[in-house]
């Protein structure tokens, strides 16, 4: 056997919050774990312990045994115990870009009282990687990384040791760990599972393990050193670690093997790049091939319905309650109007989002109820957000002139940083008796009267604290022109004017046909879609049908049936009604009828019995709108299916675009040859925004709202996207799928899995000539929602709502709403400027107000950042708040900073 010249050994255990049991029983065994880790650290002065990378671990831990604080402290100053710098160990595909960045803001924040986080890069149990991962953590002052699954062929040439570029050109120093985190688990004790309590220690078994894995690895290693992980998920410190290294070095006499850390790792591959005077080799892009290890790419749609709830929550964080909250500060709002505490608040709601965003409850692969456990700390993260916006929406109305109308206003909210033309949906809240609400009008501060269209309207009571809301809620969809960065108000009164009409060569409807200025849509028999793009004159069919198989795969991979045919609605009678109509947009609603097998038999050969979905598909064309929205509905009443909306294309290309974490990704339709692979690769990939085809002269998008995963295939006449709505299984894991060579966790049944539930879809078509870059904004519009809401509601109590103390109204004083405040009835706060520049977080810290935006082109770009208020100083910040360098504030209050292809930039700002 070749020996290296040295050994590294790190200690460490691999900690699951919530997996295949639930947070509690884990915690249990967490407690015991690190109590028995400080024993072990007092009784070995040298021996060191790495707590997995994530500092949830210590504050699980601490909320228990609170007496210990200090005992730890102490430990991890001194390095003996390395700790962070994550909160927590997410999926980097399933979580959005901001919540990746908020995660390690998060573990730097605590990990303050405990010595610092280790700079070290470790994402040990990934199921994949983004490309822009190198560039994040160079954000936050880390300039390498530890990683495991993701490898396809490039391996082989890359080694142990590489250089990883991020898009920008941000790199890290990588050390691949091609068999895991746990290549030295269990020394000893003839186990690859974490327990050995009921286990005798056998010294011989622990040295031949070491020699087999330093046999193992050496071959991939690129320097003389190796690490070698001692630990896997759960498993407690082995006290004897010093004892067998003793030995080892006996044994190994040509090494030097030492319990140490990852950072003392990376100390040594970098002083034998110096000394030897080697480049490493160098990747670029992402990861997410299952070479050396299975990669399991069937949790990007494993109960999807967490997924699509995870969108919704972060969606509400990032882009409606952290940007209200700004621009109410921005406006003059003191503490008292914001809330005091407003900003604590909110990071409480991010630390419930984030303790959902392990990589185990995101996938979708615990035990049922660790699933259901998400569904409560997803409305904590809600409430304070929703409540939180709501009452910063009132801070802002208060400081905005609405006297130039008379009207009810409604403010509406636009956080991104470009202009929107768009068909809003607002829900105006009249008073009960206001007889307004039978026949009204909306109105521009300038006196414009714009064509409504009523689709709602109910009466609805609810509740705030010591307030009672009576009111009749009528939904309305508008046109609103918005500025960047801002807002508008509309004004309602009751109707003076005939309501506004248009030609009809701009907008046109017929029972099965409609047309506006970009696209003409027709419904055929089966109920698919044929939409006409006007500008390029390309004809797109057959979009929009559903296409079921078989899947017996597990929670982590599908797995098809070998020679199952798949079941669709192509040719079938489809029921197609007209089913709103108006001004503004019309709504067709397709009903399709699916029978379909209930499930797998009993030895997992074929499909058996029977059942039927009724999906309804809710196809509206706006009259203003260069894409088609669809929201499909249905109750999933089958079992070991994948059910999934499909668009093909004539589009011949060997590439999708799809919208990754800050970047647009180039993915390669064809599968790798994947000869000797642990497991067989998959068209099912992650995807954010949208998944576009384009040969550069026309292309066909879909859009989406929470929906992560994504299939691009070969297709008889060119290529489909087809978008999984449900994948529905009823194992945890197997060990018998032919698509995967080993199983993926314990062999538990999960019958929450199979997703019997009702789901609602939403997602966008948009035909579009040139490539991706005309789609990224219409995307970012479609997941963005624009906030609307009447603007003079207040908090406290109004007795003709509810009255249940029974006092004299007439004794009471109302503090009439000041319509009079300092800014105008449409604002932009700020004005970001530059071909390319997509805003990812507008959101108050301790010291600046946080601009982060991204360059999302491969050009560089100027970026002129126009302020609207006083502006005292503008900093780059790193991805950690740090200033970088002061940016100079020009007299007409302009920063211009040159943007690199793909950089990420974060600015802070501080006004007067």
């Amino acid at each position: 056997m070749t020996m290296p010249k040295k050994v590294n050994l790190v200690s460490h255990t691999h900690w699951d919050r919530a997996w295949y049991v639930t947070f509690q029983e884990y915690r249990i065994r967490l407690v015991q774990l690190i109590d028995r880790l400080l024993d072990i650290l007092a009784e070995q002065s040298e021996f060191t312990y790495m707590l997995d990378g994530q500092m949830n671990v210590l504050d699980d831990y601490l909320e228990v045994r609170p007496q210990r604080k200090a005992e730890l402290q102490a430990l991890t100053r001194s390095g003996r115990v390395q700790v962070g710098p994550w909160y927590v160990l997410a999926d980097e595909f399933l979580v959005s870009p901001e919540s990746l960045i908020r995660n390690l803001k998060l573990g730097h924040r605590v990990g303050e009282e405990f010595g610092g986080v280790m700079k070290i890069g470790y994402v040990p149990d990934g199921f994949g990687h983004i490309a822009q991962l190198p560039q994040i953590l160079n954000g936050f002052g880390i300039d390498n990384a530890f990683f495991w699954r993701g490898m396809g062929t490039e391996g082989d040439e890359m080694g142990t040791e590489f250089e990883w570029l991020a898009p920008d050109g941000s790199s890290v120093t990588t050390i691949l760990m091609p068999w895991g985190y746990h290549t030295a688990s269990n020394l000893g004790y003839g186990v690859h599972w974490g327990d050995f309590s009921q286990m005798q220690f056998d010294m011989e078994l622990a040295q031949a393990k070491l020699a087999q894995f330093i046999d193992k690895l050496m071959p991939m290693s690129n320097i003389d050193t190796l690490l070698l992980m001692n630990g896997i998920d759960h498993q407690e410190a082995q006290a004897e670690i010093p004892e067998i290294l003793d030995q080892a070095n006996e044994h190994f006499g040509d090494a030097f093997i030492q319990q140490t850390s990852l950072q003392q790792h990376l100390d040594d591959v970098r002083q034998y790049i110096t000394e030897n005077n080697i480049n490493l080799p160098c990747y670029e892009g992402e990861f997410r091939w299952g070479r050396y290890s299975e990669i399991l790419q069937g949790v990007h749609c494993t109960r999807l319905h967490l997924k699509q709830r995870n969108h919704q929550v972060e969606t509400l964080l990032e882009r409606i309650t952290e940007p209200i909250i700004v621009m109410a500060h921005l406006a003059g709002a003191s503490v008292l109007e914001q809330q005091d505490g407003t900003d604590d608040l909110l990071q409480t709601a991010w630390k419930w989002l984030l303790l959902n965003h392990p990589h185990d409850d995101m996938y979708g692969c615990g035990i049922d109820e660790v699933h259901h456990e998400m569904e409560y700390r997803f409305s904590q993260a809600e409430q304070i957000g929703k409540f939180l916006a709501r009452d910063n929406i009132r801070a802002l109305a208060r400081h905005i002139d609405f006297t130039e109308q008379g009207g009810m206003p409604i403010l509406c909210v636009n956080p991104l940083n470009w202009r929107r033309e768009e068909i809003v949906e607002i829900e105006i809240d009249f008073d009960f008796d206001d007889s307004t609400a039978d026949d009204f009008e909306i109105v521009t501060a300038d006196g414009t009267n714009l064509p409504i269209q009523v689709v709602k309207d109910e009466m609805l009571f609810w509740m705030e604290t010591l307030k009672a809301n009576r009111k009749r809620r009528v939904t309305v969809l508008v046109s609103v022109s918005l500025p960047a960065l801002g807002y508008t108000t509309l004004f309602v009164y009751p109707r003076r004017l005939p309501r506004p009409q248009f030609e009809p060569d701009t907008w046109r409807v017929e029972p099965n046909v409609a047309e506006n200025r970009y696209l003409k849509l027709q419904i055929a028999e089966d109920g698919t879609l044929i939409i006409t793009h006007k500008e390029t004159n390309v004809i797109y069919k057959n979009l929009n049908y559903f296409e079921d198989v078989a899947d017996i795969g597990d929670a982590y991979s599908f797995c098809p049936l070998q020679d199952d045919k798949p079941i669709s609605t192509r040719k079938t009678k489809a029921k197609v009604t007209l089913h709103r109509i108006g001004s503004n947009a019309v709504t067709y609603e397709i009903m399709h009828h699916m029978n379909l097998p209930q499930q797998i038999n009993e030895d997992r050969t074929r499909r058996e019995g029977e059942t039927s979905i009724e999906l309804t598909s809710l196809v509206t064309m706006e009259r203003d709108c260069p894409y088609i929205h669809v929201k499909t509905n249905f109750y999933n009443s089958g079992k070991d299916h994948k059910l999934s909306v499909v668009f093909p294309t004539q589009i011949d290309v060997e590439v999708a675009h799809v919208d990754e974490s800050f970047a647009i990704v180039e993915r390669e339709i064809d599968l790798p040859d994947a000869e000797g692979w642990v497991e067989d690769p998959t068209p099912l990939m992650h995807q954010r925004t949208f998944t576009d085809l384009s040969d550069g002269m026309q292309g066909l998008a879909i859009l989406n709202r929470g929906l992560t995963a994504v299939e691009v295939t070969r297709d008889v006449n060119g290529t489909r996207i087809a978008i999984p709505l449900v994948r529905a299984v009823g194992w945890l894991s197997r060990d018998d799928l032919w698509t995967r060579r080993i199983a993926a966790g314990p062999l538990v049944p999960t019958p929450g899995a199979q997703c019997l539930q009702e789901g609602t879809y939403e997602y966008a078509i948009l035909p579009h000539s040139g490539d991706w870059h005309a789609v990224y904004q219409e995307a970012y519009n479609y997941t963005t929602p624009i906030t609307a809401s009447r603007a003079d509601t207040h908090a406290g109590i109004d007795l003709r709502d509810m009255n249940i103390t029974r006092d004299d109204p007439t004794k009471i004083t109302h503090i009439p709403f000041p319509r009079e405040g300092n800014l105008p009835a449409t604002h932009c706060f700020l004005k970001l400027e530059g071909d390319g520049l997509v805003l990812s977080a507008f959101y108050r810290s301790k010291e600046y107000t946080i601009l982060r935006f991204f360059n999302i082109t491969s050009k560089m770009v100027e970026a002129i950042l126009t302020a609207k208020h006083p502006l005292l100083s503008a900093h780059r910040l790193n991805l950690n708040e740090e200033p970088q360098e002061q940016l100079v504030v020009d007299e007409a209050g302009q920063v211009k900073l040159n943007i690199k292809p793909n950089q990420i930039i974060t600015m802070g700002l501080k006004f007067a």
